[in-house]
């Protein structure tokens, strides 16, 4: 993931999170960030958040290098995650298909949602902040209004959708493997 521009960039490696720069020289080598499946970078609070294999959700102040704080989800590893960029709080997607809500100063998750009965594959938030997009083992894929937390839309895919992306101007793809489906108007 980039961070502050397009000058650093974070990779999740086994052992360790390094942070390079434009050139590919290594800057910083966070070794506490262990067997990582997923970063995010919050640009307004310059905080890098990592989760993996441990389920530990952990918060990286890049600039000071700083580690903000380190919180147990207590729901095992997790391989889906994404930020809201309306209130910069992480979202979660875990195995037992729960998506979890967490802020970088909170000990406990701030909503749990039961969403799906399988595995998340991936989950996306659009840029207003007002819905949450996912995807399951189960070949769902559903889509929330968080501000309320109640469901708007639930779709049956021919596959399990891998990867998800929503558009500024609202539209909804859809990854299966080598294939992309694009929806219009699939939030409203």
């Amino acid at each position: 993931t980039f961070l502050h521009n397009f000058t650093m960039y974070a990779t999740a490696q086994k052992e360790a999170v390094y942070i390079y720069d434009q050139n590919g020289t290594e800057l910083h080598c966070l070794k506490q960030h262990k067997s990582i499946y997923q970063l995010q970078f919050l640009p307004y609070h310059y905080l890098l958040s990592t989760i993996g294999q441990q389920g530990l959700l952990r918060f990286q102040d890049t600039s000071t290098g700083q580690n903000i704080s380190m919180l147990k989800t207590k729901l095992g590893a997790c391989k889906a995650m994404c930020q809201n960029p309306y209130n910069a709080t992480i979202a979660c997607g875990h195995k037992n298909g729960i998506v979890t809500l967490w802020a970088p100063h909170q000990n406990y998750a701030l909503v749990k949602m039961k969403i799906h009965n399988a595995p998340i594959l991936d989950l996306k938030i659009d840029k207003t902040g007002h819905y949450l997009v996912t995807s399951g083992v189960d070949g769902q894929v559903k889509i929330y209004d968080i501000r309320t937390y109640k469901e708007i839309h639930s779709y049956f895919t021919f596959r399990p959708a891998s990867s998800i992306s929503i558009s500024d101007t609202g539209l909804l793809s859809l990854g299966f493997g080598p294939h992309v489906q694009v929806w219009q108007n699939a939030l409203k």
